[in-house]
């Protein structure tokens, strides 16, 4: 296993993203163009969009490899405090992190998207224990 030094890791996580972007601003300035010039052949439009894909399914493939090879990167990332990671060393990862990183970055809270019928309140779960 590699162990090269944190700014490294990132440097080549930054490289395989800007690759990426630069591919995905390349396609859709083809697929722009094909839809300006009113592009009539389904065949031309469909290796478009596959090779959208395919580039998609690249960048995941490098993603992955990048994770196993710098583990520990994806486990205490660099942008956390060190009392960030060590919360995360001792308690685990938990998705449900994610999910409200997710939310924190779109502006909203979960409990605002989710619909009121799906969230049941401790009030509610006390009283029909109580029946």
């Amino acid at each position: 296993m590699e162990n090269p030094s944190s700014s490294n890791i990132e440097e080549v996580q930054q490289e395989c993203y800007d690759e990426w972007m630069s591919l995905q601003a390349k396609r859709m300035t083809d697929l722009k163009r094909a839809l300006a010039n009113g592009e009539k052949n389904d065949g031309a439009l469909r290796e478009l969009i596959q090779s959208v894909i395919e580039d998609f399914k690249d960048y995941a493939r490098k993603r992955s490899e990048h994770s196993r090879r710098y583990s520990s990167n994806y486990f205490a990332p660099t942008w956390n405090t060190c009392l960030e990671n060590a919360l995360l060393w001792m308690g685990g990862c938990r998705p449900s992190s994610f999910i409200r990183l997710v939310y924190a970055m779109c502006g909203s809270q979960p409990s605002s998207v989710l619909p009121t019928s799906s969230v049941t309140t401790t009030s509610a779960i006390g009283e029909s224990d109580r029946d």
